[in-house]
Formats: structure tokens, C-alpha cells, sequence
């Protein structure tokens, strides 16, 4: 990689700022760190580098638990600014809460990484996420490049280029993520519509965020599975619903039908 990579780490440990900095040293990646140490001196940074004071961070490595202000907190800051929300975060944790990891997700996360960081780790990652983010191509299948893509298809604050080239992506778990995230382009939205794996389409059948014409394709899809999630769509118009509910299968039109009888309950 011939690109130099601004990586911001936030991080108020000195052991693991020097474990973090060995391990970029030993990635081979082209690179350019700044530190700061704790939450609020973090945001102060990303508030310069609007300005041009600061060189603006490809990728941020962020603490979770830190003084002042932590790195849940961090995020939401972050996920609030649209200046500096589409900047990728790493996070770092000792944790191995799924809830801590889960409500990080929720907010605005690319990935995380357990401590102590590794080199490989670290590599394999920040690779992934910005040759993802510049449009270069991407050749590893490695489990840790697929998860990335997967979280940021599904990212509600992936930019609308990153997302088309998650739409060309070889693996279907990429693809049917990016078809439930209720952000994606209908564009998209409409070339997923025929993707030649089922799981994809029954994913976007499960958007709520769907075009009407791309619900009435859905509806006449030969796969019975992805009929049957769109039957249990409450947002679908009732002249697809009662296509549905006429459908050849019967499993298919049965819950169709409880759709129809929930919402007519509904306005009872």
C-alpha cells in the first residue's frame, strides 16, 4: 500500500499506546499517528481538523473505557457531527460483553478489536477499511475482511459509494446485509431486487424502507422464502398483500392473510 494512512488513536493507557504503536510499526502499512488520551481531548482534535489545523484522520482507533469522556460517549459525538461521522472507527477493548460490543455497533462502529492489539489484526483490518473507503480492490476473503464489509453494509452512515461497491461483492452475507439496511439507495435497492442468491433477496424483503415497485418484483419472486418474508411486512400496500394472500403456496398466503387480519384489527 503506497497511500499514507492519517490513523487517529484515542487511547489513555501508555502500555497500550506503545502495544498499539509497535503493532502499526510491524504492519507494514504506510502511516501517519496521532494520539491523544482520553475523550474530550479526541473530539478537540477532530474539531481542528475541520479547520485544516489538524490533519483530518482516515481511520480512528478508540478506546472504550477512558477518563472524561468514554468511548461510547465518544461515538455518539462522532455519529452526531456530520463533518467527522463517515470517518471508519476501530474500536479497542478488553471487553467481551456482547452488549458493549452490540450497543457500540448501534451507534457508530466499523469494527473492534480485543486487546492486546496484534499486528495481523490490526493489518487485516485497517487495510480492509480503507481500501474499502478509496475504492481499491479488494482480493482477501480472510474472515476478518468479510466481517468488515458485512458492518458496513449495514452501517447506516456508509457513504452511498462504498455501499455500490458492497452491492458487486462476492460474498452474499455482504450483500444481504446491505439489502436490510434501511439507508440504502433505491438504486440499489433495485439491482438487489435480482441478485441470484435468495438470502439477499429475502433480506431486502425485510427492508421496510422499499420502494413499491420494488415490493411488487418481491412479491412475484420465484423463491418461497422470500415471498413469505415480504407477506409478513406490514408496510406493504394491501393490493400486494392480497396478491399475496392468493398465493400458490400455502404457507405463504396463510400469513399473508394474518398480516391482513392484524392490520384490519389494528384500525379497530
Amino acid at each position: 500500500m503506497t497511500d499514507l494512512i492519517n490513523i487517529l488513536l484515542v487511547e489513555d493507557t501508555p502500555s497500550d499506546i506503545r502495544l498499539t504503536q509497535e503493532a502499526l510499526k510491524r504492519s507494514g502499512l504506510d502511516y501517519e499517528l496521532a494520539v491523544t488520551n482520553d475523550g474530550e481531548e479526541a473530539m478537540e482534535y477532530l474539531a481542528k481538523s475541520k479547520t485544516g489545523a489538524n490533519k483530518r484522520p482516515d481511520i480512528i482507533l478508540l478506546d472504550l473505557n477512558m477518563p472524561k469522556k468514554n468511548g461510547h460517549e465518544v461515538l455518539q459525538e462522532i455519529q452526531a457531527d456530520s463533518d467527522v461521522s463517515t470517518i471508519p472507527v476501530i474500536l479497542l477493548t478488553v471487553s467481551k460483553r456482547d452488549e458493549d460490543v452490540m450497543e457500540a455497533l448501534k451507534l457508530k462502529m466499523n469494527y473492534y478489536i480485543a486487546k492486546p492489539v496484534s499486528a495481523q489484526n490490526l493489518t487485516s483490518i485497517v487495510k480492509s477499511i480503507y481500501e474499502l473507503k478509496e475504492g481499491k480492490t479488494q482480493t482477501s476473503q480472510a474472515d476478518a475482511d468479510v466481517h468488515v464489509r458485512v458492518v458496513l453494509a449495514g452501517n447506516p452512515h456508509t457513504t452511498s459509494s462504498v455501499l455500490t461497491r458492497l452491492a458487486e461483492d462476492e460474498n452474499p452475507r455482504v450483500r444481504r446485509r446491505l439489502a436490510e439496511n434501511p439507508n440504502c439507495p433505491p438504486s440499489i435497492m433495485l439491482k438487489l431486487a435480482g441478485d441470484a442468491h435468495p438470502d439477499v433477496r429475502l433480506g431486502l424483503a425485510e427492508n421496510e424502507n422499499l420502494p413499491e415497485d420494488i415490493l411488487a418484483k418481491l412479491a412475484k419472486d420465484p423463491s418461497d422464502d422470500v415471498r413469505m418474508g415480504l407477506s409478513e411486512n406490514r408496510k406493504l400496500s394491501l393490493k400486494i398483500l392480497k396478491s399475496l394472500a392468493d398465493d400458490e403456496n400455502i404457507f405463504v398466503a396463510t400469513k399473508a392473510n394474518e398480516t391482513l387480519s392484524a392490520l384490519a384489527g389494528s384500525k379497530d
